[in-house]
C-alpha cells in the first residue's frame, strides 16, 4: 500500500520516537497520580463549604474516576511540549489538514448513525430501561456530553492517529502501523481502574500512584474479548479514514459523532438483558452487530479511492 503523503511526513521524525512516547505515557500517568488526590480534596472541600450537589456527585463517583479524568488533563498539559520534542512543528506534521465542511459533517453523521444503529438493534432484542430525567438535567447533560465528545475526539485522535501512528510509520509499513495503533487504542480503553475501589476516607498522595500499575496492566483484568475486538476494529476504521482522506479531521469527526450518540442515548436509556431473575446492563460494544457493521465500513473504505493531495 503506497502512500507518499504519509511517507514524506516521516523524514523529519526522530528514530527514538516510540521511546519518547513511552516516556510521555508514563509522565502522563505520573502527573495524573498527583492531580487525582488534589482534585478529589478540592471537590470535597467545595462540597462541604458550599453544600453543592454537583461536587458531592463527583465525590460519590469514587477516586478512580478522578484518576481517569486527570489522565485527560495531564495529557493536555504535556501534549504540546511532547509534540515539540518529537519534531512536530506544525499541525500538518500530525495530519491535521483542512477538509471541506460538508465532508466533516457527513463523517460526523456517519459516526452518529453507527452508534444509534447498534443501540436500536440492542433495544429490539433486549429490555430498554428508561431513566427518569428532568429537562434542565437533560440539557445540562447534552452540553456536557457535547464538550466531552469534542475533547475526547480531538485529543484521542491527535494522540493515537496523529502521533503514535505517525511514529510507527518511521520503521514499519502502513498495515503493521494500523494494526499496532489500533491494538494500543483498544488496550487504553479497558478500564480496570474502576475496579480498584479506593475508599474516599483513605485517599492520600499515594492513592494516585496505586492506580498506575493496574492502569498499565488493564488487559489482565476483566478482559472481554468481544469488547476488545470491537475497539480494535473501531481503531482500524478511524485509521482508514485518515489514510483515505489524508486529514486527521475525518477520524476526529467520526469519533465525535460516535461518542456523542453513545453518551446522549445512554444518559436517558439503558439496554438490559434479563438473566436468572436479574437485570444486566448490555454494553454497546458487547455485540457482534457492532463488530459486523464496523468491519463492513472498514472493508468499504479499503476499496475507496484515496483523496488526491
Amino acid at each position: 500500500m503506497e502512500n507518499n503523503f504519509f511517507k514524506r511526513k516521516n523524514y523529519s521524525l526522530r528514530k527514538n520516537g516510540m521511546i519518547l512516547f513511552g516516556i510521555f505515557y508514563l509522565c502522563t500517568l505520573g502527573l495524573a497520580a498527583i492531580l487525582a488526590p488534589a482534585l478529589f480534596y478540592v471537590a470535597k472541600f467545595l462540597a462541604s463549604k458550599f453544600s453543592m450537589e454537583l461536587f458531592q456527585h463527583f465525590i460519590d463517583k469514587g477516586f478512580e474516576k478522578f484518576f481517569d479524568r486527570s489522565q485527560l488533563i495531564s495529557s493536555i498539559i504535556l501534549l504540546f511540549p511532547f509534540l515539540k520534542i518529537c519534531g512536530f512543528h506544525s499541525m500538518e506534521d500530525i495530519y491535521l489538514t483542512k477538509i471541506r465542511r460538508r465532508k466533516f459533517l457527513l463523517t460526523f453523521i456517519g459516526g452518529f448513525i453507527l452508534a444509534c444503529t447498534i443501540f436500536i438493534w440492542l433495544s429490539l432484542h433486549n429490555i430498554v430501561m428508561l431513566k427518569p430525567i428532568g429537562t434542565k438535567v437533560y440539557f445540562w447533560n447534552l452540553f456536557k456530553f457535547t464538550l466531552g465528545a469534542i475533547s475526547i475526539g480531538f485529543l484521542e485522535e491527535i494522540i493515537f492517529r496523529g502521533i503514535i501512528f505517525n511514529l510507527l510509520l518511521r520503521n514499519l509499513n502502513i498495515i503493521c502501523s494500523v494494526l499496532l495503533v489500533s491494538l494500543f487504542f483498544a488496550y487504553c480503553h479497558l478500564g480496570v481502574r474502576n475496579n480498584l475501589k479506593i475508599d474516599s476516607a483513605d485517599v492520600t498522595i499515594f492513592s494516585g500512584f496505586r492506580c498506575i500499575i493496574p492502569t498499565i496492566m488493564d488487559i489482565g483484568y476483566g478482559f472481554n474479548p468481544l469488547n476488545f475486538l470491537n475497539l480494535v476494529v473501531f481503531g482500524i476504521l478511524l485509521s482508514l479514514l485518515l489514510l483515505k482522506n489524508k486529514s486527521l479531521l475525518c477520524p476526529i469527526a467520526f469519533h465525535i459523532g460516535t461518542v456523542l450518540a453513545l453518551m446522549n442515548v445512554r444518559s436517558f436509556m439503558d439496554v438490559a438483558t434479563f438473566v436468572d431473575g436479574k437485570y444486566y446492563s448490555v454494553g454497546i460494544l458487547d455485540t457482534w452487530l457492532s463488530f459486523a457493521l464496523q468491519s463492513f465500513l472498514a472493508l468499504g473504505l479499503i476499496f475507496v479511492k484515496c483523496e488526491k493531495v
